[in-house]
């Protein structure tokens, strides 16, 4: 279906005004018009509508204006509007957490279970059904997926082009197989990318623009069947959006030693794969000495303002792991002034893809309404949100 040209700029319009409320938390009508340079009779037609859906709800009056008068009602999100599903899907297990439409974890699991590209479809959709059924206390409907897991993915087509854990060796149009049969709006992306996502979606008030996310994973080889021990994925963030390339493989990563190691993996580490390397210091030492040589290069290049680390990092590890990076950022950088740029480390550990994954549909259906398939407006309900025009 295509949208007329009303119909188009009546949903930008309606996108523009929830980012607004959700970013603000609370704010007046009078205020989104101000901001958003809309007419008073526009923003108050499309949250009548916000209203009658029960997406936004009018709270205590904020307060008198200098000259007196009668005091705003103010707008913020019915964060009791519906809850989503954030995956991460790995070959030997799973993690989801179930989140309210403000960010807040209100479910999350992590369970062993055998997953690849002959069975992914089925394994969705089981576990699709299995937990709207148990989520059922959370007592709102389930208004969307999001899906994060390793390997090339094209995230705006929604399709795998290939994932060597999952055995994703052909594409696969996870949009025909799976999305378009599901009864909410469903995404996938990269996990690296789930999580710069997550960051941009529920740091909103932040302003979030040029950032990196390093997703580190350390596996059990013998559990995983994973050829390495240590995985490494980054999600780039640039003005605001996560950037995937021509071909949807940035991020993708392999040190420029890794040449000069025995092993095969992702960095120049030599050890056995049947001893786990948290455990050996000085194998850790190298593991984050060259990949903050190659963060560092990163930061300097692109003019970053923050770093994101997550995943598998103990305590014993984050600030080591902070202070050996900040050195790096230094000496790669050949001007007198500090590099300014922040590093973090998520706190959310091995939830972080599934959190990531949710903050992908959030941004979806609620920041960005505009790139809406019409499918997916349908299963959603943005249909009603942005009023009943042709399309």
């Amino acid at each position: 279906m295509k949208l007329n040209a009303v119909r188009r700029n009546r949903i930008v319009n309606t996108s523009r005004i929830i980012r607004e409320i959700w970013t603000s938390r609370s704010i007046s009508r009078v205020d989104l018009s101000r901001r958003l340079d809309l007419n008073k009779s526009t923003v108050t037609n499309i949250i009548s509508n916000m209203l009658e859906n029960k997406l936004v709800l009018e709270t205590t009056e904020g307060p008198s204006t200098p000259q007196g008068g009668r005091k705003p009602v103010r707008l913020e999100i019915n964060r009791n509007y519906g809850y989503i599903l954030g995956f991460e899907i790995r070959p030997e297990s799973y993690t989801v957490v179930a989140v309210d439409i403000l960010g807040d974890i209100l479910f999350s699991r992590t369970e062993s279970i055998d997953i690849n590209a002959k069975n992914f479809k089925d394994i969705f959709f089981k576990l699709q059904d299995d937990l709207e059924k148990e989520l059922t206390w959370i007592g709102r409907p389930l208004i969307g997926i999001g899906i994060g897991c390793s390997g090339i993915i094209d995230a705006p087509k929604r399709i795998i082009r290939a994932s060597i854990p999952l055995q994703f060796t052909e594409p696969f149009d996870f949009y025909k197989e799976i999305a378009i049969h599901s009864k909410v709006p469903v995404y996938i992306d990269n996990d690296a990318n789930s999580c710069a996502w997550g960051e941009l979606t529920f740091h909103r008030t932040q302003n979030l623009q040029n950032f990196l996310f390093c997703l580190i994973e350390f596996r059990d080889v013998a559990k995983s069947k994973a050829p390495e021990q240590t995985a490494i994925g980054m999600g780039i963030a640039i003005n605001g959006n996560v950037y995937y390339g021509r071909n949807c493989s940035a991020g993708e990563f392999r040190s420029i030693y890794s040449k000069r190691s025995k092993n095969s993996g992702q960095l120049s580490l030599n050890y056995n794969k049947n001893y786990p390397i948290v455990e050996e210091p000085e194998i850790i030492e190298h593991f984050i000495r060259e990949l903050s040589k190659h963060l560092a290069l990163f930061v300097n290049t692109f003019n970053l303002s923050q770093v994101f680390i997550g995943g598998d990092l103990g305590p014993h590890m984050t600030e080591r792991f902070r202070s050996v990076l900040n050195e790096e950022i230094r000496n790669n950088w050949p001007y007198n002034e500090q590099v300014d740029c922040e590093v973090r480390f998520s706190t959310l550990g091995d939830k972080s893809v599934a959190y990531g994954a949710a903050g992908l549909v959030m941004n979806r259906i609620f920041i960005d309404l505009e790139v809406l398939e019409a499918e997916d407006m349908n299963r959603f309900g943005s249909l009603e949100l942005v009023g009943n025009d042709a399309v």
